[in-house]
């Protein structure tokens, strides 16, 4: 998982305004039954902007960053629309005041969005899970405020999330700080409901860690210990292999995450390009 940048400029303004008017009659609706009949009566409005949404993410998923050309992209909605489950199954209401806005909407994969079952037979998948943090009050449709939700799930959109996940050379994904209870939780939670350990993704990740790092093995051969030894022609082979770095790292390239992991395991942070924090400038 990687940040990826809510770019409303590639929102359409005619989508715009029919979700607006869409919105002014959802909150014309007067009972909870008659909410949840209208949205369910709308469910091709958010798959109208799905290519937008795509290109955001370079035709990744926003969740695995797997460029999924097999299955169905789904337009996931990250406070579910009609029903939020918590950790225990309990139900609630959903985000329905969400339902119509773009914000809210992320691009996943059908296999960390639909229940599946892994090797132990428990169900995976986001479907309709959003669980918080114990004690943690959810918002509601008379009190909309989320802010003071405790969100165990990472957000994608949300530019400090993707950074408390990292991977390591199996393609596992692990906290970034595994001495932070609070973010090995989310990490775990997170792991967890989106299936990011499905054996799938983890051998696509595992493929891209032994791609970067051979890579890697040779960018730092490429030149001798002595610049008064290094030739033309290897100045132009480390800066050809430093530009294919660079793109395995980049928010275009598959797994791009992982390729970031590994260059960190080799010291050689300093490749990473700085992609979110310039977006989010």
């Amino acid at each position: 998982m990687i940040y990826v940048f809510q770019d409303a400029a590639r929102i359409p303004a005619d989508w715009l305004n029919k979700v607006g008017e869409l919105q002014a009659a959802l909150e014309a609706c007067a009972t909870l039954e008659e909410r949840r009949a209208f949205i369910n009566a709308q469910r091709s409005v958010w798959s109208d902007i799905k290519r937008e949404l795509l290109a955001m993410s370079h035709d990744k998923c926003w969740y695995s960053e797997a460029p999924d050309a097999v299955s169905d992209w789904h337009v996931d909605h990250f406070r579910p629309k009609l029903q939020a489950l918590d950790a225990d199954k309990t139900a609630y209401d959903g985000y329905m005041w969400l339902a119509f806005d773009w914000k809210n909407f992320r691009i996943a994969g059908s296999y960390p969005n639909s229940p599946h079952r892994d090797g132990d037979g428990v169900t995976r998948g986001k479907w309709d899970y959003f669980p918080l943090a114990p004690g943690s009050v959810r918002a509601t449709w008379d009190a909309r405020d989320t802010k003071g939700e405790r969100v165990l799930l990472l957000d994608p959109a949300n530019k400090n999330d993707p950074k408390l996940m990292t991977f390591d050379e199996e393609g596992v994904p692990i906290p970034a700080d595994p001495r932070n209870a609070i973010f090995c939780k989310r990490v775990e939670t997170t792991v967890h409901y989106l299936f990011l350990d499905s054996p799938r993704l983890i051998a696509a990740r595992k493929r891209k860690w032994r791609e970067v790092s051979d890579l890697i093995e040779e960018y730092l051969q490429a030149c001798p210990a002595s610049y008064d030894e290094c030739t033309l022609q290897d100045e132009r082979r480390a800066n050809r292999l430093y530009e294919k770095l660079v793109r395995v790292a980049g928010p275009e390239a598959a797994y791009t995450a992982t390729a970031r992991a590994c260059l960190r395991a080799y010291g050689l942070e300093h490749i990473i390009p700085a992609i979110e924090d310039a977006l989010a400038a």
